[in-house]
């Protein structure tokens, strides 16, 4: 007889479902209970806006080279004294609803997720204005779901005990616009050059757009988002019914109109602004700006002044601009950096932002490719204009002014005198997909694009100076890459280490191959196009010219430098074909900007560093090849000095080099 078995009823079922149900709202209730009991008193006002700390930034001897505010740049102002465009914008843009809602919008919610599927983008967020203001005056901001049950109930506790116009004000006063300016009166001051009760309605719009991502929306260092993100705002308003389509259209026209920046006198100001955006990158906003961070950097400011005094050999109203980087190869640690003429007038860097053709600065590359695979230096290749059909057509090259029109030479000479046409048949031979690889592993990061074109720096973006530098510096290191960086470490303001950039080579060239590349690059300059750059010491490097004179380069090192020089013009692909009388090459004024920072770097390095010639035991300095260890010679790439007991002295110079 078959065991019966027991159906379970829809009742139980439902009953079941019940009691689980009311479990788990008890449960519920019981937690947000627990989490009223601990919400803290709530209260806003000048008097509930949080205290931020000074960051301050040093060079390498300890010299201060910025500080940036955070709290001390604010300036609470009352609420009758913001334009009421300027509340409009901000509701528009944060907060539609903040009207109608009890702090907490779902409607909103809702909203701003189908809003933001459907764009691609973050054009609306969840928060309400109150939920953004309790996060950052009353939660310790950290992404946890119980943090933000909290905020949600800290926002309908606040708005109902506050005002509207009491929680705007705050809030006002208090979010960060970018730039280190906390609350609107500091932001208008520091973009505009005035007081908030006189912006204009594009002006409260670009800061209204600001505070959705004040890095993203920067005015001074994203000009063009910023400007997207503002005419964003005004179409908000205008569907919001704040203005007219008159007041919109005439709003979109109107220029940033931003004011030059009031730290003008600042020591390094491109070095500087390329720290900050590194440290923001890594550490947020708000950390950088108001976090009390003690920010110790690589910038030597000797040679910083030199940079700079170098330059100024382009400085004439209508002359082209120079943009300068010199890297320290061994540790990627960024020495000194000219991003153009004028910070005040123009923050964009050309040294690290500017992306340029490099024309045969880019040569090296496809000679690193070609080494490793067994190229050698005086293989011979024709030198005659060369053709060769290519994906896109027929790729033709002549050679520099068209000076060589028939013949051969070896791999060593065409790279001495910078010729097209071998140059062209090399990365054929060799693969321009390899040679990306090459340029990347040395130090390259702009997206490159496996075109034979790019043997002769014909680049679809272009590269930096700040690249440039680094990866010829994996060269001057044998062949180990080290990223760049302007950091050496960053503490808070009671000691505690918040992250260090302790170098970290990686070998992406065999030594054989880097030692190859150098002494042929330092040939250049001895012998070939980089003569005018020579100076007293070993160095190697190569010039950059492009068609029609619109980019000149010369990238290069010495002792243990790595320097980039760019001229050109900020606004354009524009000839440089007479200044000061003649075209610019990356022979004529990058190589001799080169050589002075160089020759006075180098004596500024080796006088920091190298020691005396005896020391205390009697033992004799000397300077030792690393590949043969015999007595350097002027051509040797990599030495060291060690101090040696006299009978241990090599007697032979070396004879590799």
């Amino acid at each position: 007889m078959q065991p019966q078995t027991r159906t379970t009823s829809t009742f139980e079922i439902v009953a079941g479902m019940l009691v689980v149900l009311i479990v788990c709202i008890l449960a519920a209730v019981g937690y947000l209970v627990h989490l009223t009991k601990t919400l803290p008193d709530l209260a806003v006002g000048a008097d509930s806006i949080k205290t931020a700390r000074t960051s301050v930034v040093y060079a390498s001897d300890g010299s201060v080279l910025a500080e940036w505010h955070g709290e001390q740049d604010r300036t609470v102002v009352p609420y009758s004294d913001m334009p009421i465009h300027l509340r409009n914008a901000v509701v528009a843009s944060e907060d539609r609803r903040f009207y109608e809602h009890s702090g907490v919008d779902m409607r909103g919610v809702m909203r701003a997720l189908r809003i933001n599927a459907a764009s691609g983008d973050v054009e609306q967020g969840g928060s309400t204005i109150t939920q953004q203001l309790v996060k950052i005056l009353f939660t310790d901001g950290k992404r946890t779901l119980n943090r933000k049950i909290r905020e949600a109930l800290l926002a309908t506790k606040l708005s109902a005990k506050a005002d509207k116009d009491e929680v705007l004000g705050t809030y006002l006063n208090t979010v960060y616009f970018g730039d280190g300016a906390y609350g609107v009166e500091s932001a208008s001051q520091h973009y505009f050059g005035h007081s908030v009760s006189s912006l204009t309605l594009a002006e409260a719009a670009t800061l209204a757009g600001t505070i959705r991502s004040p890095s993203r929306y920067s005015p001074t260092s994203q000009p063009q988002k910023a400007l997207a993100r503002r005419n964003t705002v005004i179409r908000q308003m205008l569907e919001e019914g704040y203005i007219s389509e008159i007041q919109a259209a005439e709003a979109s026209k109107s220029p940033l109109g931003l004011s030059p920046p009031k730290n003008s006198g600042q020591v390094a100001p491109f070095f500087v602004e390329y720290v900050k955006q590194e440290l923001i990158a890594r550490l947020g906003a708000e950390k950088v700006y108001s976090g009390g961070l003690r920010v110790y950097t690589s910038l030597d400011p000797n040679l910083q002044a030199l940079a700079e005094k170098s330059a100024k050999q382009l400085s004439a109203k209508n002359d082209p601009e120079v943009a300068l980087v010199a890297v320290r190869h061994s540790t990627g640690q960024v020495l000194a950096m000219v991003g153009g003429r004028d910070f005040r007038k123009n923050q964009f860097n050309l040294a690290v932002q500017g992306r340029r053709q490099p024309g045969s600065a880019f040569k090296p590359f496809v000679l690193v490719t070609a080494l490793e695979q067994g190229v050698r230096p005086e293989q011979v290749f024709s030198a005659a204009p060369y053709s060769v059909r290519v994906t896109d057509g027929i790729w033709s090259v002549q050679n520099y002014e068209n000076r060589i029109t028939a013949g051969s030479m070896t791999l060593r000479a065409a790279t001495n005198y910078s010729v097209n046409a071998v140059y062209a048949r090399l990365i054929m031979k060799v693969g321009a997909d390899k040679v990306v690889k090459t340029a990347r592993k040395m130090g390259i990061t702009t997206p490159l694009e496996a075109n034979p074109a790019i043997a002769l720096g014909g680049l679809r973006t272009g590269v930096s100076p700040l690249e440039m530098a680094s990866a010829y510096g994996t060269l001057a290191s044998g062949g180990l890459r080290v990223a760049p960086t302007g950091i050496v470490s960053v503490s808070d303001d009671r000691g505690r280490n918040l992250y260090g950039s302790a170098p970290k080579p990686k070998r992406v060239i065999s030594r054989a191959v880097a030692v190859q590349a150098a002494l042929m690059l330092h040939d250049v300059i001895e012998v070939g196009t980089g003569t005018p750059a020579k100076i007293a010491s070993w160095s190697a490097g190569k010039t950059g010219t492009t068609q029609s004179y619109r980019d000149a380069w010369f990238v290069g090192w010495s002792g243990d430098i790595s320097t980039a020089v760019w001229v050109g013009h900020r606004t354009g692909q524009v000839p440089m074909t007479k200044v000061h009388g003649a075209p610019v090459t990356g022979a004529s004024f990058p190589a001799r900007i080169w050589k002075q920072f160089m020759t006075g770097a180098t004596k500024v390095r080796s006088a920091a560093v190298t020691p005396a010639p005896h020391n205390a035991s009697g033992q004799v300095l000397v300077r030792v090849c690393e590949d043969s260890m015999g007595l350097a010679n002027a051509r040797c790439p990599d030495t060291v000095e060690i101090y040696l007991e006299p009978a241990f002295v090599p007697r032979k110079t070396c004879t590799l080099h």
